[in-house]
């Protein structure tokens, strides 16, 4: 009998040790994955920030003057003395009595919506 124990003892701390040791090497590489996307993604991350100052260095004003030079197309930047003129709109005060028309239904909506409490005095 006690050879039999001795046996399934070691059988168990043999298969402990076994599956310690598989989930030691899963966690190593686990980690490696890890790290594999990490500098996957810190690569993206460069490449975004190289195409974005080509996008920059591309809509220049310097450069679009220069594009549009070469295509023949006169074009003459305006100057920081110049006046642009741009097209009329609505008058400001127009939209802002729409506003107020629209913010007044809104508030009509609501305040039929809400419950108001009893015990308060009627506005005369």
């Amino acid at each position: 009998m006690r050879l039999s124990k001795y046996f399934i003892f070691l059988s168990i701390f043999t298969c402990l040790g076994l599956l310690y040791t598989h989930q030691q090497f899963s966690i190593i590489k686990v980690n490696y994955e890890i790290k594999k996307c990490e500098n996957h993604i810190l690569q993206l991350l460069d490449h975004y920030h190289k195409l974005m100052y080509n996008v920059t260095t591309l809509e220049t004003p310097a450069n679009l003057e220069a594009k549009l030079y070469a295509k023949g197309l006169k074009y003459d930047m305006p100057r920081r003395w110049l006046v642009v003129k741009g097209e009329e709109s609505k008058p400001a005060y127009e939209l802002v009595k729409v506003a107020k028309r629209r913010n007044v239904v809104l508030e009509k909506l609501f305040n039929f919506m809400t419950l108001q409490a009893e015990a308060q005095t009627p506005k005369k």
